[in-house]
């Protein structure tokens, strides 16, 4: 599933009600690819749950970010959670996750990370943060590990999306760029318009 994703949005800090409602009209953009961040794990936990009772075995995937112990992990396995993405390299965390049958996409930004989750039979990336350094980063990390993927999550915006595939990048993920913390019923035609826009850019790069 993570090998197809080239657009998500990623979702922290909403209100259960108001999450479902931005997958609700993002989905109707072409976006089916989410990520609900457990930075605020009850919060997070909470929305996952609601969606997943919507949205399990449909088009529409939604997986958990900022993922950092196994007592989350179980909770998500318990939810059917299809895949989590990891803020840095944890060997320990990415291995628990798929025993549970989890895709996992482990956050990376050093060669030495790189080269941790190519040895876990993991080539599918996210960079973060992807803003950190210049526009020939990933291709310069594509020498020594030319099997490897790239999406990039940090520093994505309406005005950056196209580069970030430009310069060698499998796909984006975006978050309050997108999706603003707290967002609200007042933010939902906003967060429309931008899904659109973003959409547009990535059937670009297809």
């Amino acid at each position: 599933m993570l090998e197809q994703i080239k657009l998500m949005a990623i979702i922290r800090g909403v209100e259960p009600e108001d999450t479902l409602k931005v997958i609700e009209i993002l989905a109707e953009e072409g976006i089916q690819d989410f990520e609900i961040s457990l930075s605020d794990s009850k919060l997070g936990i909470a929305c996952i749950q609601q969606a997943q009772a919507v949205y399990a075995g449909t088009q529409i995937h939604i997986g958990a970010g900022t993922v950092s112990t196994k007592e989350e992990l179980d909770i998500l396995a318990n939810l059917k959670v299809p895949y989590i993405l990891t803020p840095g390299f944890d060997r320990e965390i990415v291995v628990y996750a798929r025993k549970k049958g989890m895709e996992v996409l482990p956050g990376v930004l050093t060669p030495t990370e790189v080269q941790m989750a190519v040895n876990c039979g993991i080539t599918r990336l996210k960079l973060f943060p992807a803003d950190a350094f210049g526009p020939n980063y990933v291709k310069g990390l594509k020498g020594p590990f030319p099997q490897t993927e790239y999406v990039a999550v940090g520093g994505v915006s309406l005005e950056t999306a196209a580069g970030f595939f430009e310069n060698g990048f499998a796909g984006i993920a975006v978050g309050s760029n997108l999706v603003p913390r707290r967002a609200k019923a007042s933010d939902m035609e906003v967060i429309r318009e931008k899904g659109r826009k973003y959409v547009e850019i990535v059937s670009r790069f297809l």
